[in-house]
């Protein structure tokens, strides 16, 4: 086993060029700011050296800042979306403790497009660096140094699982030697090293490092005895959880008084996630509402002309957390549709359909009022389209882990729509690629479907 002192050692390492690597971007943001991108011009250039002479309050806060945003927790199960993060937050924290000090000396102040400067160039530096780490660490590990001896426990379809991450990240140096399990298992592809009670012979004569317990849920009832074994071990454990028979979304370990608790449905869209998704359909929506103006004008005076009734149509649907809200429409059948039907889905050469409707509904233009839907806060731009509440009542208990899609905002258009799965298409298909959706969500996910919706979202030869 790789003794902990080099982990102190890298972790050590890894702090000092971070501070120095800030340390760097200060005194870069001040010749990027007064003598190469001087935009806009300053009003007079200061002296070099009342920057430099305070770069040491730069260095110790940001040695705080890190910290806090916890950038210094060695983890092999890293990934470049989280350590992105931590950087950013640290170089936020960074910023507030510039300016906050700034406050208690007011012998020198820095111009606010210097701070920008600063900001930005330390955080590109200490992002490079650390992927240069990590690159670096790969190739290592490649060659063999760096390296954690791993033995899987189990051999169901949660083992199936971790044997193929295991396999398919080899720059985390995380080495399979094999498994242990009630029977052999050739999905796997690792050596079979025998039963449970051959454990600690294994874990000696194979030199592990670390022992992952990956039983399914119906193998739970041997944790006791594997605990037992394990307690006489100095190996590292991870438990793998069974949660694969029940969909998660967003699992996280939570810290309850001291307990650990697992939680497994949870929206993706939290925290600051929710205010960049709300931020985004604010502003999508307003821009849309006024782009769309002639038309505002144009389909009401089209949907009056062509049939008798109102020209907009609010529908129940169901949204976040299964409440009801009401879907706004521009009305595209006539008023008596659903009276001898009840709620069903429209249908090739449906008769209840006017005729502007269909074109209406064809292109997705009926849907144009839902952008006020978005400003309230019932809908976003992305996310599952919205159903009937009489409607799901049977989706629900024909389609596992239907209501899962509820765990986020309806939306005007999503990724199921714009794979061609809307209208009259397969509701299991729809599914798979909404919870696709949900389990892969980020802002920039957002933006790339908007961004195809203008495309090819909105014509649909499905829609009826």
């Amino acid at each position: 086993m790789i003794p902990r002192k080099k982990s102190q050692v890298f972790t050590s390492l890894l702090f000092l060029s971070d501070q120095l690597i800030l340390w760097a971007c200060w005194s870069l943001a001040y010749a990027t700011r007064f003598e190469y991108l001087s935009f806009p011009p300053a009003s007079s250039t200061p002296p070099f050296w009342a920057y430099f002479r305070i770069s040491w309050v730069v260095v110790v806060l940001g040695s705080v800042s890190f910290f806090y945003a916890q950038m210094y927790h060695p983890k092999r199960l890293f990934h470049y979306g989280g350590g992105t993060g931590a950087i950013l937050k640290g170089m936020v924290f960074l910023s507030v403790a510039l300016l906050g000090s700034s406050f208690f000396y007011r012998e020198f102040s820095f111009s606010r497009v210097f701070a920008l400067h600063f900001v930005v160039e330390g955080f590109i530096g200490v992002f490079s660096f650390r992927v240069f780490v990590r690159w670096f660490l790969a190739y290592l590990r490649r060659k063999g140094r760096n390296i954690r001896r791993v033995l899987v426990i189990g051999q169901g379809h949660t083992a199936e699982l971790l044997a193929q991450k295991l396999k398919a990240n080899p720059e985390l140096g995380l080495i399979p030697v094999g498994y242990l399990g009630t029977g052999e298992n050739p999905n796997l592809g690792l050596s079979y090293l025998g039963s449970y009670r051959e454990l600690s012979a294994v874990i000696a004569h194979k030199a592990v490092d670390q022992v992952y317990l990956a039983l399914d849920s119906d193998q739970q009832s041997d944790l006791g005895p594997l605990n037992h074994q394990l307690a006489i071990e100095t190996v590292d454990l991870h438990f793998v959880p069974d949660i694969y028979q029940s969909l998660s979304i967003n699992p996280e370990v939570l810290d309850f008084d001291g307990m650990p608790v697992l939680a497994l449905r949870q929206s993706p869209v939290d925290g600051w996630n929710q205010v960049l998704k709300r931020a985004f359909d604010l502003a999508v929506a307003a821009c849309s509402i006024l782009a769309v103006f002639p038309l505002w004008i144009v389909i009401p005076l089209l949907v009056k002309l062509s049939s008798k009734g109102p020209v907009f149509y609010r529908q129940t649907r169901m949204g976040l957390d299964g409440k009801p809200f009401g879907m706004l429409k521009f009305r595209s059948m006539r008023t008596d549709a659903e009276a001898n039907t009840g709620a069903v889905w429209a249908t090739k050469g449906d008769q209840r359909v006017t005729p502007v409707g269909q074109f209406l509904r064809r292109t997705s233009l009926d849907e144009i009022p839902q952008l006020f839907n978005v400003i309230s806060g019932d809908m976003s731009i992305v996310g599952p389209r919205p159903e009937r509440p009489e409607l799901i009542k049977d989706f629900k208990n024909q389609i596992p882990n239907y209501m899962l899609r509820h765990k986020i905002k309806a939306g005007l258009t999503g990724w199921a729509q714009i794979n061609g799965w809307r209208g009259n298409t397969s509701l299991e298909k729809r599914i798979e690629y909404d919870i696709y959706y949900l389990t892969h969500w980020s802002i920039w996910f957002d933006l790339k479907i908007f961004i195809l919706s203008l495309f090819k979202g909105f014509v649909d030869p499905n829609a009826y």
